[in-house]
């Protein structure tokens, strides 16, 4: 047993090994020094900037005043100062034009401008306020019934008629989100693309040919993201736009979609180093990031927690901007962090090696680590069916690279022998990959 397979994405399936690859990232390896020409990168950490008190509802960056924009508990919170009252618990979707913000509070749309003040819609609008989004400066606002009103640059108030319908949908209306110049209207069984004309009596229309027979599970898993979109469908799997909708989930995400405890959201598309994730919490079963760049899911967690526990964002002008789901906490996406907000982040990664026929001795393992301080790398094993032990061993790495190494490992039992690497130490760590009853090379 040579190289040693470590993983290179996270999957779960009935009956079978896991695969962690648990706050890693993957990059080929262009040093050299990797056996299987991969890294396994470490996240960044998790940096405050402040706690606002109450659970964060969203965070949203107001270009055209410079403005960072919270809603904490019931609170619209200009930076730190209190701008007004929005009501409702859950994910409040904002979104900025050149001339104010508007703001959804469960079924209650508000409109900020220095100050908050109510945006009613037309007293004859078939169905509440379902979702917000913005195109050439026009608010955009999606009923449930799949009416699309808009408000027009510079207005305070919805015309009675400024609506379209989503002719396609007549089903429960979503989703809107705009992408490029135009915005696609996901409903839960088709979704719609509009585009916009030019024409101050009818700004949009819908671009024909366009609707696809594929609907939208959860609203707040609709995403921009690597220049298209990104949601999860009526069939518990995750689609990117394109000119049909491709799925970039695997069965396994799907099967933990099914099994939810409640609606799954997503971060806003987050770029780091090159890596465009797309990260999306699923209650009950983890967060798991995609990688436009490896096209491969890692998990992403909080100490004692079951997902991570960011859950609302934005990234501008090169910083992200992360809130918590459990309490006020809003950090800066933190490259030199090596921590989150104080808290350990475990990077584990697994690797299975499937044994056929005599068993062989496993002698020896080593593993190459790349680290930004000394620390100590964890290494524990499981044979087929059996629980990894209770306890670990563990190997002193010294900065900036070493090769973490331990003999007599007992002869494996058939029918695969699974290792856990794991670090939990307060340093940026990357595995640079693992073999098995030979030195390294």
């Amino acid at each position: 047993m040579p190289i040693v397979p470590l993983g290179i994405g996270a999957y779960k399936a009935s009956h079978l090994p896991e695969v962690k690859l648990r706050n890693l990232l993957l990059e080929k390896d262009l040093s050299g020094l990797s056996p299987d020409a991969t890294l396994r990168i470490d996240r960044p950490g998790l940096t405050r900037l402040h706690d606002y008190g109450a659970i964060l509802r969203n965070a949203h960056f107001r270009t055209s005043t410079q403005e960072r924009l919270v809603v904490a508990g019931g609170t619209l919170f200009s930076g730190v100062i209190s701008k007004g009252a929005i009501a409702g618990s859950g994910i409040a979707p904002m979104v900025s034009t050149a001339f104010a913000t508007i703001i959804l509070g469960d079924e209650n749309l508000y409109l900020y401008n220095t100050t908050v003040s109510a945006l009613d819609l037309p007293d004859d609008a078939p169905a509440p306020a379902q979702d917000v989004d913005q195109l050439n400066s026009y608010g955009l606002v999606l009923c449930r019934n799949g009416r699309i009103y808009w408000l027009v640059p510079g207005e305070t108030e919805i015309d009675p008629l400024d609506f379209a319908t989503a002719e396609s949908l007549p089903d429960e209306g979503v989703a809107i989100r705009r992408l490029g110049d135009e915005f696609w209207v996901f409903g839960a069984e088709n979704i719609e693309v509009w585009q916009a004309t030019g024409d101050q009596d009818a700004p949009f229309a819908r671009a024909p040919g366009r609707n696809f027979e594929r609907g939208c599970l959860y609203r707040d898993t609709v995403r921009r993201y690597d220049n298209t979109l990104v949601w999860v469908g009526d069939d518990w799997q995750v689609y990117r736009a394109s000119s049909v909708p491709q799925v970039i989930s695997d069965p396994a995400i799907a099967a933990l979609i099914r099994k939810a405890a409640a609606p799954c959201t997503a971060l806003p598309g987050i770029g780091i180093d090159g890596h465009s994730l797309y990260v999306l919490r699923i209650p009950g079963q983890g967060s798991w990031a995609y990688d436009a760049l490896t096209q491969q899911w890692s998990e992403f967690s909080s100490i004692g927690q079951t997902a991570w526990n960011p859950h609302v964002g934005y990234q501008v002008n090169g910083q992200i901007v992360l809130g918590s789901v459990i309490d006020g906490r809003l950090w800066s996406f933190d490259q030199n962090a090596v921590d989150d907000d104080g808290d350990e982040i475990e990077r584990v990664v697994t690797a299975t090696i499937a044994l056929n026929g005599k068993p062989p001795r496993n002698d020896s393992v080593s593993i190459g680590v790349a680290a930004s301080e000394d620390c100590t790398i964890r290494l524990r094993w499981k044979d087929g069916q059996d629980d990894y032990p209770a306890y670990y061993d563990e190997i002193a790495v010294s900065a900036p690279f070493d090769v973490a190494q331990l003999w007599r490992l007992g002869q494996p039992d058939q029918p695969y022998r699974t290792f856990e690497i794991s670090c939990v130490d307060r340093a940026r760590v990357k595995i640079a990959g693992m073999v098995a009853n030979e030195g390294w090379r």
